[in-house]
């Protein structure tokens, strides 16, 4: 889609609103063919491992949106900061 890339920037944004309609917008409009998929990895784990800026309803939405477009790559990438964000204590 066109509009894959400016998707993936609003994700990126500080605002909770912003990151809130980007992660919807992925949701929505990205699938397994989506070229910016990749572009969106480092954006997941900054969300996971970054606990002093992200809040847990940022990291909620990080990994439904995550369940909602992985692909093999995405996931087998993200997977290990997952598994420490289930194992946390808070």
């Amino acid at each position: 889609s066109w509009a894959s890339f400016s998707i993936v920037e609003v994700m990126s944004q500080q605002r909770f609103g912003h990151k809130r309609i980007g992660y919807q917008a992925a949701n929505q409009v990205f699938n397994e063919t989506t070229d910016v998929i990749l572009l969106t990895t480092n954006l997941f784990k900054k969300e996971f491992t970054n606990n002093n800026n992200s809040n847990q309803y940022e990291v909620g939405m990080a990994i439904n949106c995550l369940a909602n477009i992985a692909t093999k790559d995405l996931a087998r990438d993200c997977i290990g900061d997952l598994v420490n964000l289930m194992n946390h204590s808070k």
